[in-house]
């Protein structure tokens, strides 16, 4: 009885010594799977709001007026990275109420160009925005102020651009429809104004010829509801002469939607008044030297930011009023919009009276 039950033991352990590499096995190959999962990236970006940045904290202004009592300016933001292979299949066969958004990479990338030298763009993008934000607080308060450029280069053209046969990268827009151009942000906003599928004529400097083009507009998925011409830009020979105020802390952020906020944040900063009332007003909006206030992207996300901070107020651009006030229904969040800075200036004076 004694032997069989030895045999019996000895048996068992024979059986878990040919079993235990099965388990080995699988573990390991369920450990590469989660690796795989989560660590390698897909060919997708996950777009998401990122954390809402008081503005007082990233912008000083000399012999600020600012006191510890005052309210905050707040910018909005989202983030983009590379989504790993869980996060699409999280994102499409686990569907729920979630504030991000899941995007190809080559939607997000203009072709040709890669994602450093897009990024690159996107951040002289946002250091001419700081500096129009300032051209236009500086005149608000009664500074002299000169900005200007010698057009917009074209740095990138879209694959499918109706621009395509027409420009070339390098090329200068010195006008369109007879406006004379100095900065990018004025070239979007003339564009943007036409009706999608309306021409405009553009006047080029290409080397040494000068010629001008006429080019049909068409709808960028980016900018839906938008005349777009599909070509990247950026001001050529940018020059300017301003008071030396400001200075800006230096944060991992890019791109021209900030710029009605560091405007505002500027402007309260020069006055003795606080604009903000003691209140957290957030926003997003591009603004150009003239004080003008065009569109941007992701106003859904940038308004969940806000409402993560808890904010009043949130400002927006009039072509993005819709989309700011249906994500803010039922939250609390009054959304304010105006074309023009100036305008955005009295309506907070009118609001927050």
């Amino acid at each position: 009885m004694e032997e069989d039950m030895s045999d019996q033991i000895e048996s068992g352990r024979e059986s878990m010594k040919r079993r235990l590499p099965l388990y080995r096995i699988i573990i390991a190959g369920l450990l590469l799977l989660f690796v795989a999962f989560n660590f390698i990236p897909s060919g997708y970006y996950l777009i998401e709001p990122g954390p809402p940045l008081a503005l007082h904290e990233i912008i000083e202004v000399e012999d600020s007026y600012r006191q510890e009592d005052w309210g905050s300016f707040y910018l909005t933001s989202v983030g983009q990275r590379r989504a790993s292979l869980w996060d699409v299949f999280q994102f499409v066969l686990m569907p729920v109420e979630r504030d991000s958004e899941l995007t190809p990479v080559e939607a997000s990338v203009p072709p040709g160009m890669t994602e450093e030298e897009y990024v690159g763009l996107m951040a002289r993008l946002m250091e001419e925005s700081q500096l129009e934000a300032q051209a236009v607080a500086y005149r608000e308060v009664g500074f002299d102020v000169s900005i200007k450029g010698i057009g917009v280069e074209v740095i990138d053209i879209l694959d499918d651009s109706p621009a395509e046969e027409y420009l070339k990268t390098g090329d200068i827009i010195t006008a369109i429809n007879g406006r004379e151009i100095e900065m990018a942000t004025e070239a979007v906003d003339i564009i943007s104004d036409r009706e999608i599928g309306e021409a405009v004529r553009l006047e080029i400097k290409r080397e040494d010829e000068e010629l001008t083009e006429e080019i049909t507009t068409y709808e960028h998925h980016e900018r839906p509801g938008q005349a777009s011409l599909g070509i990247m830009i950026t001001t050529a020979g940018l020059e300017y002469s301003m008071p030396e105020l400001v200075s800006f802390v230096e944060r991992d952020l890019v791109g021209p939607s900030a710029g009605i906020m560091f405007a505002l944040e500027i402007y309260n900063q020069l006055t003795e008044e606080d604009l903000t009332s003691g209140e957290k007003i957030a926003g997003s909006g591009e603004i150009d030297h003239h004080g003008n206030i065009s569109r941007v992207a992701g106003t859904d996300l940038k308004v969940a930011a806000a409402l993560t901070e808890s904010v009043g107020y949130f400002i927006t651009s009039p072509d993005n009023e819709e989309e700011a006030r249906m994500r803010a229904d039922d939250t609390g969040l009054l959304v304010i919009s105006g074309d023009k800075f100036s305008q955005i200036v009295e309506e907070l004076r009118t609001v927050l009276d």
